[in-house]
């Protein structure tokens, strides 16, 4: 349907609620859902225990690895093994931080006391990429710290703050990964109003074109994949080499990933003015 609900207009001369008073009701809203904790609390631990385990079983075998394996060993990206976990987590947050009210049936309230539903949309993505950044900004420099301790311990190669790359990988995941991974997943439960279909179709979006780009022709991966977000970031961070057909240089990927936001949380806006609650 296209109509918008009568439930959704304005009731008589009703004052709309500012922006400061949307903003603070999405906060309270995601803040008391006990499962926003638990996912964040998961999202933290998962990511750096696992780096640290993985870090561990790759210092404790080392001394079996063969010459070549141990001179290509890079203890940078070495140390974001666990990220895997953070990733599908943070993707689980941006969507359930819109389709449980969805399932809960709270949007329609939430559209009654604030008729201008873009405000909604707004106050939404600005609280979920904010939240998104902090989790980012917390698990990153832990995951590579806490590896670099333990691959130090085993006389590893390790590396520092200051070292090349490692600034720039950390830069990146806190400003574009906390935001793709979790803001594009917003708008897709926009979109799709259900979990179980908006996790899927995110998850199958970042992860499933990287598992599959090496099976994949030269001409899709310098002209399909590397557009991607998640590929775009990889670019950004440094974490896929320059001579790669994947790689972005930094404007065209930080182009491609402003590109991804806008788009998916337009396409959200468009279809959340257009349609019922």
């Amino acid at each position: 349907m296209t109509v918008t609900s009568a439930q959704s207009r304005p009731l008589g001369g009703a004052r709309q609620p500012g922006f400061g008073s949307v903003l603070a009701s999405e906060w309270t809203k995601l803040r008391s859902v006990r499962s926003t904790w638990i996912i964040i609390v998961l999202t933290i631990t998962l990511s750096i225990g696992f780096s640290a385990l993985i870090a561990l079983v790759q210092g404790v075998t080392f001394d079996d690895w063969g010459p070549q394996e141990q001179a290509v060993f890079d203890p940078l990206i070495n140390s974001t093994s666990g990220l895997l976990f953070g990733l599908i987590l943070l993707i689980v947050l941006g969507v359930i931080s819109v389709t449980s009210e969805y399932s809960s049936g709270t949007i329609r309230t939430t559209f009654i006391a604030t008729p201008k539903r873009l405000r909604v949309l707004a106050a939404k993505t600005l609280i979920v990429g904010l939240l998104g950044i902090i989790i980012a900004a917390i698990i990153m420099p832990a995951m590579i710290f806490v590896s670099q301790m333990i691959f130090g311990a085993y006389g590893m190669e390790t590396v520092s703050a200051g070292d090349e790359g490692v600034m720039r990988l950390i830069l990146s995941f806190i400003f574009a990964g906390g935001l793709i991974y979790t803001l594009i997943p917003l708008a897709i439960g926009f979109i799709l109003r259900g979990a179980a279909s908006a996790i899927t179709l995110s998850i199958g979006l970042f992860f499933l074109p990287w598992m599959l780009a090496p099976l994949l022709p030269n001409w899709v991966q310098e002209n399909i994949i590397r557009f991607l977000p998640d590929l775009a970031m990889d670019s950004l961070g440094g974490i896929i080499a320059a001579d790669s057909a994947m790689y972005l240089s930094q404007t065209p990927a930080i182009v491609t990933i402003l590109a991804w936001l806008v788009g998916s949380v337009a396409v959200a806006a468009f279809l959340l003015k257009r349609r019922d609650a």
